[in-house]
């Protein structure tokens, strides 16, 4: 690629230079760009035609390259910088107990707050200290597509009970809800406490810190558990329930006697339910990440 060097500060104001070839993404290395440049005017560069990453599945937050499962080996590791040219590469082995907390090894580069864009929503995050889940896209989408206003329908009173850094929160209160957020990690609270000002959603959402089951309060139309601990947590949300409501239950394979034992617990409150199972995720080999849409009545 034909390319010239220019200062990274200077990168913005360069794509709107006729030279500039903006059919092709310029390449950055520490402070210096290479932008690549139009048939008929000069480079004084050439940039050798990268090849495209061929190795392990990976995820970017923000411009910090994550992987999970099985550790990378060298060749993967390196195939990835030089592919994303990413700020650091994380490799997450788990998220331990129910504050999520990742144990984390850095392979390259240094961890910090990245601001991650997804569907029109904003996240601040330190990768390497709490948890994103980059998977639940097409979940977030549909629990904005559930609360959205429709001409007539009453604001819904939400409970999001394991909020985290707002994953769900946001896209539900940017469509209309009022979302009560729970989080029991005081550093993941800090950070959903900043997406809720980022995302403009402050007079939709009452965010507290602590754990949800001592933080329930008044009655819900809907809530949404997304921990996979959840299935024990029925009791604790079942009382705060609105007939017509509807809670929205994550779960590893439909949890511990899966439908049967949620219709037999709502039983126990009052209510008759419906159960709905979809899959979400791959979660390891055999299982599946579920979600358990419970309609009560």
């Amino acid at each position: 690629m034909r390319a010239r060097k220019i200062l990274l500060d200077s990168l913005a104001a360069a794509m709107a230079d006729e030279w500039v070839d903006k059919n092709r993404k310029p390449f950055v290395s520490g402070d210096t760009a290479y932008v690549p440049v139009r048939t008929g005017y000069p480079a004084d560069t050439q940039l050798d035609e990268r090849r495209p990453y061929r190795g392990r599945g990976y995820q970017m937050i923000g411009d910090i390259a994550v992987f999970h499962g099985e550790r990378p080996d060298d060749s993967d590791l390196k195939g990835l910088i030089e592919w994303k040219n990413p700020r650091a590469v994380l490799y997450i082995k788990n998220y331990r107990e129910i504050m999520r907390l990742p144990e984390t090894e850095t392979l390259y580069g240094e961890s910090c707050d990245v601001l991650h864009r997804e569907e029109g929503y904003s996240f601040r995050l330190d990768p390497s200290k709490v948890m994103f889940a980059q998977g639940n896209r097409e979940e977030k989408k549909r629990m904005a597509e559930f609360v959205a206003g429709a001409p007539g329908k009453e604001t819904e009173r939400v409970a999001d009970m394991f909020a985290g850094i707002g994953y769900f929160t946001i896209p539900m209160a940017k469509a209309g809800a009022s979302v009560h957020a729970m989080e029991i990690n005081p550093v993941s609270f800090g950070y959903l406490k900043e997406n809720i000002a980022e995302n403009c959603v402050d007079e939709n959402v009452t965010a507290e810190n602590g754990d949800c089951r001592d933080l329930l309060k008044g009655e819900y139309d809907r809530a949404v558990m997304g921990h996979f601990d959840a299935p024990s947590m029925l009791g604790n949300i079942l009382p705060h329930m609105k007939s017509g409501g509807t809670i929205h239950l994550h779960a590893i394979d439909g949890g511990t006697g899966g439908n049967d034992k949620i219709i037999d617990t709502a039983g126990e409150y009052g209510f008759s339910a419906v159960v709905t199972l979809r899959r979400v995720k791959k979660y390891s080999p055999g299982s599946w990440h579920t979600v358990q849409d419970v309609r009560l009545e």
